[in-house]
């Protein structure tokens, strides 16, 4: 990822679009993610690390695709939760 902050490979390959949202974001940690997306997500985070990207929007996703599937897929927990307290 070059300086001009372009859109992670590695969220995009996981099904993310460019102004994706946290719950999406949370929907998508649940399912199962390749050693390769993961490495690919780890090499993307890494080469986000410098001062000038302090305030990059896509560090701490990146850092969560990273992570294996079964250490991610409660997030998603909390709007799954909602939707079943929601009435018909």
């Amino acid at each position: 990822m070059s300086h001009d902050n372009r859109f992670p490979r590695s969220l995009a390959a996981i099904g993310l679009n460019p102004g994706f949202t946290h719950q999406q974001f949370c929907f998508m940690m649940e399912l199962e993610r390749s050693d390769y997306i993961r490495e690919l997500a780890h090499q993307e985070w890494l080469n986000i690390q410098g001062e000038e990207y302090e305030n990059s929007p896509y560090r701490w996703y990146l850092s969560y695709v990273s992570m294996k599937s079964e250490y991610t897929r409660d997030m998603v927990y909390p709007y799954k939760s909602k939707n079943k307290n929601k009435e018909p």
